[in-house]
């Protein structure tokens, strides 16, 4: 086989590779031995099955395809290793009619990594936010975990419900019927009702009103409701306001603190020591974490790079599917309905996303150059620590993930580029000039250590935001929590 490069510009490279007519010749004998090694044909024996018999069994164009098949990759990888590319998609292949006793031609379009020049790093500055932990930030911790056993307790107050209250309720739900007639759906329930979590219109009718009155009223479900069933319906609520409810958070005493922890810490200072020493750590791995995404932005701002659009397109689609995914699987909802409610335009949705699928492409093609360049590897206790972190994120066993990505080479080769870019990303931060900095008044304040959400036992009655944004510790975007499954409403 021969080959040669028919043209070269920016990123897309095509190569001519030729077969002589022999080269054909003897490539469709072997694809014949080999199917005749392996068919199963009743009357002849493995490896003795005649080349008309297999014609007549699987067709000649079956046993052209075969050749042209194996041909394709010989001559696949023979030009990607003589011509050294790197490449960034799968090529596009173009044949001509294999024929025997005639020459073949094929052409491939290889679109191959862009040349990335990289800079003196030496000379790059990056900023270092440099968090540190105040005494307000450690109280501010004890009181989050305190507030983990605060109770409900009557106020005792004969006053009106008022925007935010927290209300203790007896209630029975009806479906209105045609005719006006009720079904019966709750009866008598017993709920605590946090006033700012509910329906906005069924919050509205208890506002105002004092413990111990009792109260008629109807709201109408949209259309969309999530329960089909109930979707468009009236439901009517006959409500009994218990009292008025508050929490109380427990003091900071010995005997509170060693009853919240089990045992795990015996006073009050032990909890604090350990509050701090949490804090120290997130504000040290913040502050590093500062230190190698503002020297990522420094050397992909400084490497030289064209970077493909068709990378970029890529990327974008791929981003594009994941977050489709994500409002199906977390959501139920259209991404229509997610720009909706946070917002935003298709167009500002398109644009950010495109700007960020090409700041990956480029700042991945950057990283890898420098990887390579340096020399940059792992090792499989690197490979543990990654397999850990991602299987605490997923709450399942570690090693049946280790076991899982053992068995699919492509997630595997992707667990290990991504853990030779964490080590290069490591690498960079340790030959950049670094420029400290305290960090904004209200990132500083801004405790990311510790998720205190409470799931307080609420009713079906509560949390219909259907358009809120939830954050993850890690800062991350992410969509709004789905409604829960409800009964009536």
């Amino acid at each position: 086989m021969k080959s040669e490069i028919l043209s070269h510009e920016r990123n897309i490279v095509v190569v001519k590779a030729a077969y002589e007519a022999g080269e054909v010749d003897r490539a469709v004998g072997k694809t014949v031995r080999e199917l005749s090694n392996s068919a199963n044909i009743k009357g002849f024996r493995k490896g003795h099955v005649p080349r008309k018999t297999l014609e007549l069994y699987i067709g000649k164009n079956s046993i052209y395809k075969e050749t042209l098949e194996y041909l394709a990759n010989e001559a696949l990888e023979s030009v990607t290793a003589e011509y050294e590319l790197d490449l960034a998609a799968e090529p596009k292949c173009r044949f001509g009619d294999l024929s025997e006793g005639s020459p073949l031609d094929m052409e491939f379009t290889f679109e191959v990594r862009p040349e990335v020049t990289l800079p003196d790093i030496s000379s790059l500055a990056a900023e270092k936010i440099v968090y540190t932990v105040s005494d307000d930030q450690v109280e501010e911790g004890v009181r989050q975990v305190l507030e983990s056993g605060a109770k409900l307790e009557p106020t005792g107050e004969d006053r009106p419900a008022a925007e935010g209250d927290i209300v203790e309720a007896e209630y029975s739900s009806y479906s209105v019927e045609d005719g006006g007639t009720l079904k019966e759906l709750e009866s008598r329930r017993k709920n605590t009702l946090y006033l700012a979590n509910l329906r906005r219109d069924i919050a509205e009718s208890i506002i105002g009103h004092k413990p111990a009155e009792e109260l008629t009223f109807d709201i109408k479900l949209e259309d969309d409701y999530p329960d089909a069933k109930m979707a468009g319906r009236t439901v009517r609520y006959k409500l009994e306001i218990l009292d008025l409810m508050k929490r109380v958070v427990p003091e900071a005493t010995d005997e509170n603190v060693s009853d919240l922890s089990k045992g795990k810490y015996g006073t009050a200072d032990e909890l604090k020591a350990e509050m701090r020493r949490q804090l120290e750590r997130d504000a040290e791995e913040r502050s590093a974490a500062s230190l190698q995404e503002s020297a990522v932005k420094a050397l992909s701002e400084a490497a030289q790079v064209d970077v493909p659009e068709s990378m970029t397109d890529r990327q974008y689609l791929a981003m594009r599917r994941e977050r489709d995914g994500q409002l199906q699987r977390n959501l139920s909802q259209s991404l229509e309905d997610y720009l909706k409610n946070n917002n935003l335009s298709v167009e500002e949705f398109e644009d950010n996303l495109r700007k960020r699928a090409g700041e990956i492409v480029r700042n991945t093609l950057v990283l890898d150059a420098l990887a390579e360049r340096d020399e940059i590897s792992f090792t499989s206790e690197d490979l543990d620590e990654e397999i850990m972190l991602m299987a605490n994120g997923m709450r399942i066993n570690p090693q049946e993930l280790a076991d899982s990505l053992s068995k699919n080479k492509k997630e595997f080769t992707s667990l290990a580029m991504r853990v030779r870019t964490k080590n290069t990303v490591k690498h960079l931060a340790s030959l950049v000039q670094v420029e400290e900095k305290a960090p904004e008044k209200h990132d500083h304040d801004h405790d990311h250590l510790h998720d205190h959400n409470h799931n307080h036992d609420h009713d079906h009655l509560h949390d219909h935001d259907h358009g809120r944004e939830d954050r993850g510790h890690d800062g991350q975007e992410r969509a709004g929590a789905q409604p829960d499954e409800v009964t009536a409403i």
